[in-house]
């Protein structure tokens, strides 16, 4: 005896509710499909050094320079004016380390973006799980990442303006936390980008805001103090802003002890609360409009 399974994607039901609930499943599909994202992820990380005389050195030549900027004009051409007296090298690695963690959250959410769009021929296959597709692209932002943080501690130690601590141990879980956040913001972008393909040109706007109005630049201290900045606006910058707790774990993993920095694991707490809320949302969402990819790319 067989059994025959019928499906209609117009009848069937595409609430986001019943697709949230699927969604610890969403780990055994990544696992079933590994061989595929692997593929993926080496492609990315070739595709950076493939031709050139340095080859993978790029990726450690880059966040090196990087702070060489930051500590040659923020350092030494401005003298460190933190406004919390920190020693120039101190506020240079501030910056510099906040600069890491935006740019892992703006490619991997500026690349998701328009990853089912690019993608169309894999989405059109019928057994294709396209969900699976952000993984590679959060995963190749956090290896850039981890290197420049490497960079960042030892420059902090060989200048000796930082100390490692057990703080260091919680880097991997405050990783882990900005790879689901961007996991689940990426499914958002990519599932509106495909009904509106002006989405992708607009986050580029978005992100470029969002950083100034994030701590990578500025101090929290500095914003509380100052009597001219409306207290909306501080209100929106560190209470409903989800990359600031973000920034500020990390910070506070790579040894950063000043107190403007506040606690380790309430900013844990914070940062992992915004990301498995924007996971849900950007996974119920974009599995419950997966099926009408396939005719509108």
């Amino acid at each position: 005896m067989s059994f025959v399974r019928n499906y209609d994607a117009a009848t069937d039901n595409h609430g986001v509710l019943r697709h949230v609930a699927t969604m610890f499943r969403y780990p055994a599909v990544v696992w079933q499909h590994r061989y595929m994202v692997q593929n993926f992820l080496r492609r990315d990380l070739l595709s950076r050094v493939n031709g050139s005389a340095l080859g993978i050195g790029w990726l450690l030549l880059q966040p090196l320079f990087l702070f060489a900027v930051y500590y040659a004009v923020f350092g030494m051409l401005f003298g460190g004016r933190s406004g919390t007296g920190e020693a120039s090298a101190q506020f240079a690695l501030y910056l510099f380390s906040g600069v890491l963690v935006w740019q892992a959250f703006a490619e991997a959410s500026t690349v998701s973006c328009a990853m089912i769009v690019d993608n169309g021929n894999l989405v059109k296959k019928v057994a294709f799980p396209s969900e699976a597709l952000f993984v590679h692209v959060g995963a190749v932002a956090m290896i850039v990442y981890l290197l420049g943080a490497a960079i960042c501690v030892a420059t902090a130690l060989i200048m000796g303006v930082g100390a490692v601590g057990w703080s260091l141990l919680g880097l991997p879980l405050v990783m882990l936390i900005q790879f689901v956040f961007t996991l689940g913001l990426g499914m958002l972008l990519a599932n509106a980008n495909v009904f509106v393909r002006d989405v992708g040109q607009l986050w580029r706007i978005v992100v470029s805001a969002w950083m100034f109005l994030s701590p990578v630049f500025w101090e929290p201290k500095l914003l509380q103090q100052n009597d001219q900045v409306p207290q909306g606006f501080v209100a929106l910058a560190m209470d409903w802003n989800p990359m600031y707790p973000l920034l500020m774990a990390h910070r506070l993993a790579l040894g950063g002890d000043a107190p403007f920095l506040g606690e380790f694991w309430p900013q844990v707490g914070r940062s992992a609360a915004w990301a498995v809320g924007v996971f849900v949302l950007g996974y119920g969402l974009f599995m419950s409009r997966k099926h009408k990819y396939a005719d509108l790319i």
